[in-house]
């Protein structure tokens, strides 16, 4: 009766235990994954990206390049257009990858805050044409600064 106990624990341990998704990133966005590690490291801020995955998929939402998704077990991951990530420029690709990132990793909600020449105070913006977003080689630094505060 005693091994029996024993048995009937082992084994409701052992099926009882939810089954973990397993966290991937697709090699195209791993380089970005790993450049918002870097930029929050440089700013002071140190992410385990390792708890987030990333892939590129087609999306059915209209007018939605990513966005962050929560799994039935609390990770997020990121997931990408396939039609944006095929005509999209290294600069959106990143925008909306940390956009999303900052979702997922900070928690960050959107701030459509536009600045007095009408452009966008963050990079969190949502895109519903409140600020014009002007991420470029020259705003990139003041809009990361921004996201990783």
């Amino acid at each position: 009766m005693h091994k029996l106990m024993i048995l009937s624990l082992v084994l409701l341990t052992a099926f009882s235990c939810a089954k973990e998704e397993s966290v991937n990133v697709d090699t195209e966005l791993q380089p970005l994954f790993n450049s918002f590690a870097m930029e929050a490291q440089q700013r002071g801020l140190s992410l385990d990206m390792s708890k987030y995955s990333g892939m590129i998929t087609a999306l059915d939402e209209a007018n939605v390049a990513a966005k962050c998704q929560t799994i039935s077990n609390g990770q997020k991951r990121v997931l990408v257009d396939d039609d944006f990530w095929r005509t999209a420029s290294a600069m959106q690709r990143e925008m909306v990858i940390f956009h999303e990132l900052g979702h997922c990793t900070l928690n960050r909600a959107h701030l459509d805050e536009a600045r007095t020449d009408g452009s966008c105070v963050s990079m969190m913006q949502s895109g519903l044409g409140l600020c014009k977003m002007s991420y470029t080689n020259q705003t990139r630094s003041a809009y990361l600064d921004e996201l990783f505060k």
